[in-house]
């Protein structure tokens, strides 16, 4: 495990042990949802297994879940709104590829000719 302090990250050499979920208070600004955390890890097939079974237990409690991938960032004007990405999957059919297209999506792939300024977002919504 490497720690650095000056630049505040931490590489665990992609051991597939755990990942950290914290609370992410400005959810609903984003999704409209009350509720969300925010996923810290480094992309491993053993860590999205787990992502997997956490939603499973997830979805015990509610109808769906949405996995986002998104810059935090303020935006006020239409043309600084992000393009959202949506996609839809039932938690049988959800595999450990999909967490892996939502983690290494691109936010700054310029979609809109019109505005390119304007970032991407993506949400999977999975379901019960």
């Amino acid at each position: 495990m490497e720690i650095n302090i000056d630049e505040g990250t931490i590489y665990d050499g992609g051991a597939d042990d755990n990942f950290f979920l914290h609370h992410f208070p400005y959810a609903e600004d984003y999704t409209g949802r009350a509720y969300g955390v925010s996923l810290e890890w480094n992309y491993t097939e053993g860590r999205a297994r787990q992502i997997i079974e956490y939603i499973k237990t997830a979805l015990q409690h509610t109808d769906t879940v949405e996995l986002w991938q998104v810059w935090l960032m303020d935006y006020y004007e239409f043309e600084e709104r992000p393009f959202i990405h949506r996609r839809t999957v039932a938690i049988q059919d959800l595999t450990t590829a999909h967490s892996k297209e939502i983690e290494q999506a691109e936010i700054w792939n310029i979609p809109d000719k019109k505005y390119p300024e304007r970032p991407s977002f993506y949400c999977l919504t999975v379901t019960r």
